[in-house]
């Protein structure tokens, strides 16, 4: 467990093994207690492996501890920290047990070596096995970044036995190392691997003996992602919302060089070993050294479970497979936010509270009179505004809330008196537009900007004075259209652009003189109805199309009577 104290601490720097004398300085300190155990893991094909890993304890009794894990519990340094303190007690039981203690490559602290005959067998001050000594070890000025925490001691032995976890510290709340490295989701990959001959001597008290020498012979069998092989009952790991950025903090706590590949996203790799790089790096895969930590942005499009695994083949669990370094991320749909237009200037609620207040996002673009419309016009998820005047549409297609010239997108779509849709078409995860003129719609299929014969889409849904919307209803990746009359709704659900009884949806939401208004509010996946009644919005969370007392959602002020209610990812 962590908290927060006061206290005086030296420094000095290790940088891998390397060891620097340093100074002293005060600030506020992450504490932590951990505590060494023994341990078992089932593997998939039946085997169980003696384990070492450290347990999460809350005070300084350790009276209460978590299970001990293969990693360690995280360690979180809150920005507003500069230093670390972990205390750490030593409960290995078994046969095989040696002292232990904790080093963190890449953070600062003063090297206390143990030598045995000359040799040295820690780096720096060692715990011992009696589950009763309480040893402090303290870094002052923890730098940012992603960092390997792991035993100083015997680490050929412990660091393989499972004694090591992540630490991590951000430049500022919800920014690895700055402004440009922001992110809303995290996720830890920790490789590693299993010689199950090494964990079998330890537990039989015979490593270090003529029968079993060393790790010079090291063969591992089973090859873990956070502590555990990939197998059929493996759950995705949560890895935060399409259209938003997660930062991947990767670390390999094993002796094997590892080359993690995520298959259908680019990763953008901002940082080594905790030191930022000057240009981000666009890959999908990249070398994972020993001992080596790599962070790296996501910014998924589209919902779903992404494949990782290690392209050095790390895949088997003991003789069977597919198994070992495999797994899914898991990027869940993102909870679409409320928004308004009023005479060129947008209001969008950016944090997600319902109402107007810091956080949230004013900006200029287009004029009085301008009809707005909303997409996804670059395709990175998050959606951005536009407007259309006359037959003239004008696109902010980096997102700054601005008019780029050579950057943003004017384009001639339509006649002028057509109302503006917009959405996904084809399924390709980026925003293209299309107009509704008296129940006739005309949909750029391409999104190049321009009516194509033969390429775009013409359908008839609906009747002169209907109101337009479109949404994926279905929940399909693929935006289909739909009208309002009064207070009913009619939602093309099969997307052939007709009408079909039995098939398509008809609703009754609202009441007429509302302002129909379409989101993913529930982060489902799927497009909901709402609706706004003078600054009040009426929002369909469950998606059945009927208001439900106490279920649905009301925005009770956001804007003011006479804005054009928009929405979108922002």
């Amino acid at each position: 467990m962590m908290i927060q104290s006061r206290k005086t601490i030296m420094q000095a720097v290790l940088l891998a093994v390397i060891f620097v004398l340093g100074m002293s300085g005060t600030g506020w300190s992450a504490e932590y207690w951990l505590r060494a155990e023994t341990l078992t893991k089932t593997m998939p094909d039946g085997a169980v492996i003696t384990m070492w890993g450290f347990a999460g304890c809350t005070d300084g009794t350790f009276a209460s501890c978590t299970p001990a894990t293969v990693p360690g519990p995280a360690l979180i340094v809150p920005p507003a920290d500069t230093a670390l303190t972990i205390h750490l007690r030593n409960n290995l039981t078994g046969p095989y047990v040696e002292p232990v203690s904790i080093v963190i490559p890449g953070q600062t602290f003063t090297p206390t070596p143990v030598r045995i005959a000359g040799r040295v067998r820690s780096f720096t001050v060692e715990t011992p096995a009696d589950n009763t000594t309480t040893v402090d070890y303290t870094w002052n000025n923890v730098r940012p970044g992603t960092y390997l925490y792991q035993s100083g001691t015997h680490p050929a032995v412990q660091v393989q036995m499972g004694l090591y976890g992540a630490m991590t510290r951000d430049a500022a709340a919800g920014q690895a190392y700055g402004p440009a490295t922001a992110y809303q989701s995290q996720a830890l990959l920790v490789f590693s691997e299993i010689d199950p001959a090494l964990h079998t001597a330890i537990a039989l008290s015979v490593y270090g003996t003529p029968a079993y020498p060393s790790t010079i012979k090291y063969e591992p069998k089973y090859f873990l992602i956070n502590g555990a092989p990939y197998s059929a009952a493996s759950a995705p790991l949560a890895a935060g919302a399409a259209g938003a950025t997660t930062l991947l903090r990767f670390l390999n706590a094993g002796l094997k060089h590892r080359a993690p590949t995520l298959l259908g996203l680019d990763l953008s790799l901002i940082a080594e070993d905790g030191n930022p790089y000057g240009i981000a790096k666009d890959q999908y895969s990249f070398l994972l050294s020993p001992g080596k930590t790599i962070d790296a942005l996501i910014t998924p499009a589209a919902f779903g479970n992404y494949a990782m695994f290690d392209r050095r083949l790390g895949l088997t669990n003991g003789p069977g497979s597919p198994g070992g370094m495999l797994l899914q991320l898991a990027l869940t749909p993102s909870v679409q936010g409320v928004g308004v237009f009023r005479s060129g200037q947008w209001f969008l609620d950016s944090n997600g509270s319902g109402a107007w207040d810091a956080g949230d996002a004013t900006f200029v673009f287009g004029v009085a009179g301008d009809k707005p419309v909303v997409g996804d016009w670059s395709g990175n998820g998050a959606s951005k505004a536009g407007v259309l005047r006359g037959n003239e549409w004008y696109l902010d297609m980096n997102g700054n809330g601005a008019w780029d010239d050579g950057i943003d997108r004017v384009s001639v779509f339509g006649n002028a008196g057509d109302i503006p849709v917009a959405g996904d078409w084809t399924g390709s995860h980026s925003g293209k537009i299309g107009v509704f003129r008296s129940g006739a719609w005309f949909l750029d299929m391409n999104g190049n900007g321009a009516w194509d014969d033969g390429i775009d889409a013409a359908y008839s849904f609906g009747v002169a004075g209907d109101i337009p919307v479109a949404g994926d209803w279905t929940g399909t990746g693929t935006t289909k259209i739909g009208v309002v009359r009064g207070s009913t709704w009619y939602l093309d659900m099969n997307g052939n652009g007709a009408w079909d009884d039995g098939i398509d949806a008809a609703y009754s939401f609202g009441i007429p003189g509302d302002m129909p208004v379409t989101a993913d509010w529930s982060g489902d996946g799927k497009t909901m109805i709402g609706m706004v009644r003078g600054n009040t919005w009426l929002l369909d969370l469950n998606g059945n199309g009927a208001w439900d007392q106490g279920t649905d959602g009301i925005v009770p002020e956001f804007g003011i009577p006479g804005d054009i209610p928009v929405a979108g990812t922002w």
